[in-house]
């Protein structure tokens, strides 16, 4: 049988380049979109274990960092330095801006830190060393085109670009880093707001613990003494994040991935079923000389797993260089489309649309009256 499926590959390679070809294409997509839904997820889990804490503390009844509002009173701070194993305390406040430059407008998630909590990598210039600097996402820097030593205004109140950080964005939104030096000016002499005991003064808290302190034991320890916070581990409030965004965006996303998934088994299907209509005479032939449906039907689906698997690898391929083309025209996106998950959820889904693609031509030669060979 494997003898006859290769010398059938073989006999037209033009059309199995095709079908192969245009099943890579399929499956491509869809490990762009899976791809697009686990960078999304991993840039909201990056948002806060990339801020370099042992303990991450917010408000009471606030479970996460993104699209959430966390004020914690000033004085908070002290008393969680003083419980035993906390060394330090460092301040971080968040919160969402407009950026208006060359009359376009975007959403900017503006993160304020004093020693810890700045951004983690940065792929030009350096980190804030002096007032009114503002280190900010690439996206911002390739959408506007700004490099350090330019420019920033927010609300009327001018930042100079100190330096651009990589992977610094999350929820559709990049972020930008000042520090506390320059937060109070800008609240006193930007358009933002007219009244700033509206907007917060600290948000959360980074908690850094002593060598050897037993982080599960501080962590109840500050729950108990300071009634005014939450504490997380990063790990956990990550996923919290994580599962935020599963909540907004994962319906709609999978939506698009089952979308794909149904056009890999029609695209498997018309062109099986395309071949074995061209066949027909000689499985007619065969059907004459006495090989039986079952044999027929194993033929055919060997024959689509076959295909699928040679379209397998050429898709991955195109899928990343899908990822980095998207990325590359828009930084503000990931896409992991080689993640371990979603590329083996792909690959076993590839098969089975394969198998579900072969029902209609097996079907078609069921049906088929061996007389055919016979007819002119």
């Amino acid at each position: 049988m494997f003898q006859l499926i290769y010398r059938q590959v073989t006999y037209d390679r033009i059309r199995v380049l095709l079908t192969c070809g245009t099943i890579a294409a399929v499956v491509a997509v869809i490990l762009t979109l899976e791809g697009f839904r686990e960078g999304l997820y991993a840039q909201l889990r990056a948002a806060v274990l990339e801020r370099g804490a042992d303990l991450v503390l917010t408000q009471t009844g606030v479970a996460n960092m993104m699209a959430a509002r966390s004020v914690i009173p000033q004085l908070a701070r002290a008393q969680v330095e003083a419980v035993d194993g906390v060394d330090q305390a460092y301040p971080m406040t968040t919160l969402p801006v407009i950026f208006d430059h060359a009359g376009r407008r975007t959403p900017v998630f503006l993160l304020v830190y004093d020693v810890a909590g700045g951004p983690s990598r940065l792929i030009e210039g350096a980190r804030i060393s002096a007032r009114r600097q503002i280190v900010i996402d690439e996206s911002l820097a390739d959408r506007y085109a700004l490099k350090p030593g330019d420019d920033f205004e927010i609300s009327g109140f001018r930042f100079s670009i100190a330096g651009v950080s990589i992977g610094t964005a999350a929820m559709f939104t990049p972020f930008a880093f000042i520090t506390y030096d320059d937060l109070i000016d800008f609240y006193l002499e930007s358009e933002l707001v007219a009244d700033i005991t509206t907007f917060p003064l600290l948000s959360f808290l980074l908690v850094e613990l002593r060598p050897g302190a037993d982080i599960a034991r501080v962590a109840q320890a500050i729950e108990s003494k300071v009634a005014s916070v939450d504490v997380f581990q990063p790990a956990a409030l990550a996923t919290n994040d994580e599962n935020l965004g599963r909540a907004l965006f994962g319906p709609i996303l999978g939506f698009l991935v089952a979308i794909g998934y149904v056009i890999g088994v029609l695209v498997v299907g018309i062109f099986m079923f395309a071949a074995v209509n061209a066949r027909i005479r000689g499985i007619g032939v065969m059907r004459a000389l006495g090989i039986t449906q079952l044999e027929l039907a194993r033929l055919v689906v060997a024959e689509a797993v076959l295909l699928m698997l040679l379209a397998l690898p050429v898709g991955v391929i195109l899928a990343q260089g899908l990822a980095a083309l998207i990325q590359w025209m828009s930084p503000l996106y990931r896409v992991l489309p080689v993640e371990s998950v979603p590329l083996a959820r792909t690959a076993v889904a590839a098969l089975g649309f394969a198998l579900l693609g072969s029902l209609l031509p097996v079907r078609a030669t069921a049906m088929l009256d061996p007389g055919i060979v016979f007819r002119s």
